[in-house]
């Protein structure tokens, strides 16, 4: 049994004076911070694509388009089309700017977590525990190396919560997210850039004169009719694939804000819990 306590007693203290020298060479916390700043410009992106997306949505929907032949018949409003989209554009916009927001407080709480007194409190409250620990044992040493070591568990959840927190959810935003948030960022630069190219074009009808003769005015008529009808079917092409494209944006818009809720909301609130949930336990086993 002594060799044995001895030897929990060396593993006890090789692990704390690694903890230690962690805190102080700041490794890890260098790797949150790359990671979270990389998630925090992606966000910077995203909500520049969102706000500018708007802009181009509030210019476009004054603009009015005619799918006849030479003018005749039924005209639209882009705004028609995109009606169902500017509502959840200005929300995700919104929403954009609260996931930038929350990326860089939690980079500012890292980097408070990451101060050097921080890493001095815990120093020293780790140097006492081995000192008490490896002492001759008796109740008032026990008691004070219990109290300590509650003391010490909350001072390395306090120093590594966060970096924890932000390269877990990096992790998993990697492995499962990045790819889904890329693809629906590129979807909506594409539509932006439809919707601009849609509302730039300008059909505009040849003169006639009126002095030529009735052949020349019959053929001009035609050529106009039929480059009309051309241009009016290219153009509810067109507006079919705007509709395509809209509704793939709602859906690209509705993953984008289940990502920057896992990002921002349900990983760190769930990696916090479980790190709370360990030193707690941790607490209740230096209690038996």
């Amino acid at each position: 049994m002594p060799n044995q306590t001895v030897w929990i007693k060396g593993l006890i203290s090789v692990v704390l004076i690694a903890i230690i020298s962690l805190s102080w060479s700041g490794q890890l916390d260098h790797a949150a911070r790359s990671a979270t700043l990389d998630n925090f410009q992606r966000a910077l992106a995203v909500a520049a694509i969102a706000r500018g997306f708007n802009g181009v949505i509030s210019v476009a929907q004054g603009t009015e388009v005619a799918i006849a032949p030479v003018g005749v018949g039924v005209t639209l409003t882009l705004g028609q089309i995109l009606d169902p989209l500017n509502d959840l554009v200005e929300r995700f916009s919104a929403l954009a700017l609260i996931a930038s927001v929350a990326l860089g407080l939690q980079l500012t709480l890292s980097e408070i977590s990451a101060s050097p007194w921080l890493s001095g409190v815990l120093s020293v409250a780790g140097l006492a525990y081995l000192a008490l620990l490896w002492r001759a044992p008796h109740h008032l040493q026990q008691t004070r190396a219990l109290w300590l070591g509650k003391f010490l568990g909350l001072i390395i959840f306090l120093r590594f919560m966060l970096a924890v927190m932000l390269l877990v959810t990096h992790l998993l935003d990697t492995y499962f997210l990045d790819a889904r948030q890329n693809e629906a960022m590129d979807n909506l630069s594409y539509t932006k850039t439809h919707i601009q190219s849609l509302q730039e074009q300008h059909v505009e009808a040849a003169p006639t004169d009126m002095e030529a003769d009735l052949f020349d005015r019959t053929a001009a008529g035609i050529r106009e009719f039929l480059d009309s009808s051309s241009q009016s079917l290219d153009l509810k092409a067109q507006l079919n694939e705007m509709e395509q494209q809209v509704e793939n944006s709602i859906e690209e818009m509705i993953n984008l804000i289940v990502i920057f809720l896992l990002q921002t909301l349900v990983l760190p609130v769930a990696t916090l819990w479980l790190s709370w949930q360990l030193l707690r336990r941790f607490w209740r086993t230096l209690d038996t």
